[in-house]
């Protein structure tokens, strides 16, 4: 048997297993579509469970968009306070490495 033939009947298989699969599915979504036309209750439940874990889902987004924030604010003071503390350094070391000529101090 030639690797093409061979080739052939592993893809032939592959495509009646995915065909099975498909048709599986296909039949649970009708099932389940049927279950909740008899039952709207059992939607309104579904609908409510959805809603609750969204806005959970919102609620911990907006603390972690506010946790955020807060690090981005002291992120800023930091390289500020970096900033200034390399200024100060610059300037003391410009101080001693060149002294005023006007100062009364050798």
């Amino acid at each position: 048997m030639s690797m093409l033939s061979v080739l052939f009947l592993v893809l032939w298989q592959a495509l009646g297993h995915q065909t099975s699969s498909i048709n599986e599915l296909q039949q649970r979504l009708s099932e389940l579509e049927q279950l909740l036309q008899e039952r709207p209750s059992a939607n309104d439940a579904l609908l409510d469970q959805q809603l609750q874990q969204l806005q959970k889902n919102q609620r911990e987004l907006e603390d972690r968009i506010s946790r955020t924030a807060l690090q981005q604010t002291e992120l800023l003071e930091l390289e500020q306070q970096v900033r200034r503390l390399s200024e100060l350094q610059q300037s003391q070391t410009r101080d001693r490495l060149l002294p005023d000529p006007f100062s009364a101090t050798p």
